[in-house]
């Protein structure tokens, strides 16, 4: 019971992120990078709170969850704000695939640092899932893929800052895991979601691009209201799915809202994907499928 609670977690999460990965892509256009976050983490901070504030002074007491819960923020930040800049310098079906690399990444880490283990057949299938998803990371010019050792592969505007960007998230996935384990999901969730809030307000307000942003949201206020809510539903949802099975697994699945998210790209944004992308995307959302079956 306690697998499938998580597995449909994970699919929460799944379908929480791709869209809310196709509104952050506009809603990083219109305000830039670091206001959008400061939304994403004051939605987060004013939704849950209700939810959590009779356990507030419970997760000052704990002090041993205070080092985690910094670190936790500081890479958050980090992620965030590298994947939103790369968003709004980059294309979505570009962008999303690249961000595929955190799942082979999130699956070292959990497994070296915490001990996390995976059955044979859930392995190659997580697998499975990163190779579809990396099969979409390049674009080539000629646009036959067959010609890559013939012409020169190239990379995109934002792929770079993703790459980096990557990375953290990796780390992110790992520690809000464990966050979230030690403490609760909607705990873990709020109290990152309420540095954020600070950190990026001082910024902003250094800045002294207060009156420009809020402006900017009174007259573009749906996307980045709509962004904050499928965000952190999405984080909720992650959260509360390591609690029940494993992060292994929950990131191989919920890793496919780059498939999703690439997919609106495409019918909405009328982006352009090669005949091999689209391949790479049903390689993945197909192996998902397969790795929740075997895992419930």
């Amino acid at each position: 019971m306690h697998q499938t609670e998580g597995l449909l977690a994970a699919l929460v999460a799944l379908l929480a992120w791709g869209f809310g990965d196709y509104i952050i892509q506009k809603s990083t256009r219109i305000i830039g990078a670091i206001p959008t976050l400061f939304y994403i983490s004051l939605i987060g901070s004013v939704g849950l709170l209700p939810l959590v504030w009779h356990r507030i002074p419970e997760l000052a007491k704990t002090t041993h969850i205070l080092p985690l819960l910094a670190w936790t923020v500081f890479i958050a930040a980090t992620y965030s704000i590298l994947l939103l800049e790369a968003f709004r310098r980059g294309k979505l079906s570009v962008i999303e695939p690249v961000a595929s690399f955190e799942l082979p990444l999130t699956i070292i880490i959990g497994l070296i640092i915490i001990g996390e283990t995976v059955t044979s057949m859930q392995l190659w299938l997580i697998i499975l899932v990163f190779i579809g998803l990396l099969v979409t990371v390049l674009r080539r010019d000629p646009q036959h893929w067959w010609n890559i050792f013939r012409h020169r592969t190239f990379l995109e505007q934002g792929v770079i800052i993703a790459i980096i960007g990557t990375v953290a998230a990796a780390f992110t996935n790992v520690l809000t895991g464990v966050l979230s384990r030690r403490t609760d999901p909607l705990l873990a969730i709020w109290g990152v979601d309420i540095i954020l809030t600070t950190l990026c307000f001082i910024w902003i307000a250094y800045r002294g691009q207060l009156k420009s942003t809020f402006s900017l949201t009174r007259e573009h206020w749906p996307p980045v209201i709509f962004q904050g809510i499928f965000d952190n539903a999405a984080w909720v949802a992650y959260a509360y799915a390591v609690t029940k099975i494993p992060i292994s697994i929950t990131i191989a699945i919920t890793e496919c809202y780059i498939a999703l998210a690439a997919l609106l790209g495409v019918m909405l944004n009328r982006e352009k994907l090669d005949r091999h992308q689209y391949y790479g995307i049903a390689i993945s959302l197909i192996a998902v499928v397969l790795l929740a079956i075997v895992s419930a």
